[in-house]
C-alpha cells in the first residue's frame, strides 16, 4: 500500500506530511466517520478537530483517509465494557503482515512494514478497522 502524501508518525497514533505538517490522531482528532463504497473500492475514514481546549492551537478542522483499489477490508466488533465516546479516540496506527489478518491485538512498526502489509485502526473501545489499498492519500480541511 503506498502512502501518497503523509506517513504515519512515530508515536503510532499521529500523521506526519511535508513542511511539518502534523496531526495526533488520539488527543487533538476524534474519529467521525467511516465510508465505505464497495462499487468503486474506496474507503474513506475521516476525523473532526476536537473541541477539548488542548487542540485549541489546532488549524485543520478535519481530515480524511482516502483509500483507492481496496482489496482487503475487516472490522472488528467494540467491546460494550468501553463508553461510546471510547468508539471515536484513536489508540494505535500501525501494519501487519497478510497472514496475519485475523489478530487485531499487535501491530508492526512503520520502519518494519513492507508495502503488502495491512493498516490497522485501533480504537479505545476495543472496535478496529483494517484495510489494504493501492493508495491511501491524506486530505486537509484548514478552519
Amino acid at each position: 500500500m503506498q502512502l501518497i502524501n503523509f506517513a504515519i508518525g512515530g508515536q503510532n497514533i499521529d500523521l506526519e506530511w511535508a513542511d511539518g505538517g502534523y496531526a495526533d490522531l488520539h488527543n487533538d482528532f476524534t474519529f467521525d466517520k467511516f465510508l465505505f463504497e464497495p462499487s468503486v473500492a474506496k474507503a474513506t475514514l475521516e476525523w473532526r478537530k476536537s473541541e477539548g481546549e488542548w487542540a485549541q492551537n489546532v488549524t485543520i478542522s478535519s481530515l480524511g483517509l482516502i483509500f483507492l483499489g481496496v482489496s482487503f477490508l475487516r472490522i472488528r466488533e467494540r467491546d460494550s465494557e468501553y463508553t461510546f465516546p471510547d468508539d471515536a479516540c484513536l489508540a494505535e496506527v500501525g501494519w501487519l503482515p497478510q497472514d496475519e489478518r485475523d489478530n487485531f491485538d499487535s501491530f508492526c512498526l512503520t520502519q518494519d512494514a513492507e508495502l503488502t502489509y495491512d493498516l490497522l485502526f485501533y480504537f479505545e473501545s476495543g472496535w478496529a478497522i483494517k484495510l489494504n489499498a493501492d493508495t491511501v492519500e491524506l486530505a486537509l480541511k484548514m478552519i
